[in-house]
This record gives structure tokens, sequence and C-alpha cells, in this order.
């Protein structure tokens, strides 16, 4: 048990250091959530995209609940799905943060610690990020203190 959570912990943060860095356009978009939600953030050139991603992730909304995590979409707008989206973040202001073109398509998971774990350019299946999610320590620790 302890060699497969350390194999997932490095799988982790091997993955992580292949991701594109950050823009520094502005610090933190939302500092406010830190420590309490994981934030999945779907960019997409259009609303279809955006819904389409939401319409996968529906059918786990009690493992999304469970994990702390809420939802936004990133068109034109900044649209929360799941949790509450800070009334002072725009679309431009995230996509700046995270490099992200108006054309593409990206989901992009954050963790409560306020930094970047996992991108996809494709529609995820919700397992995929949950398995990712649970190999963090912290999220380790909500398991086993309930």
């Amino acid at each position: 048990m302890i060699r497969t959570a350390f194999l997932l912990a490095a799988g982790f943060f091997a993955f992580d250091s292949l991701l594109p860095p950050l823009s520094n356009a502005q610090s933190q978009p939302l500092s406010s959530m830190k420590w309490e939600k994981r934030p999945l953030f779907i960019f997409a050139p259009d609303s279809g995209q955006a819904d389409n991603q939401w319409s996968i992730l529906q059918k786990n909304m009690d493992g999304l609940k469970d994990r702390d995590m809420m939802v936004l979409t990133v068109t034109d707008r900044v649209t929360a799905r799941l949790g509450r989206a800070p009334a002072d973040v725009s679309a431009a202001d995230l996509r700046d943060h995270y490099n992200v073109p108006r054309q593409r398509y990206e989901s992009i998971l954050v963790g409560k610690d306020g930094t970047r774990k996992a991108l996809w350019r494709d529609p995820v299946e919700a397992e995929a990020i949950f398995r990712i999610i649970d190999a963090m320590p912290m999220r380790q620790r909500e398991m086993t203190d309930g």
C-alpha cells in the first residue's frame, strides 16, 4: 500500500513538471479559496465544449463534492457549475494566469494549496481526476481522518 502510494505520488510530481509554466500576470486568482476547495477550470472556446465536459462530470456529483471540488467553466465569462466563483475574477484573468489561449480547450485541476496539479486538453472522465486527487497527501489525510 505504501509502495503504491509512493509510486503514484512520484508519477504525479513527474507529470506536473511536464506542464507549461504559469504566467506571472496575476499572483493567485482564487486565493480566497485556498485550503478550502480544489478548483477544476474548464477552459473552452465556446459553451458547447464546456457543457460537454460538465455533462461528463455531473454523473459523479457525489465524488466531486466529497473531494471538496469546485468546477468553473471559462469561455468569454466565468460560470460556476459547482461552488461559487469569486466576483472579482474574470475569464481574462484566469486565461492570463494559466496561459490558456482563447481558442484552446483545457481542463486544469488546482489543489487546495493553490498549485496546478494536472492539465487535460481533451474532455476527461471524473475517475481520472479522482485518481490524481486521491493520491495527494492532503486527500490521503482527509480520507483517514474522516
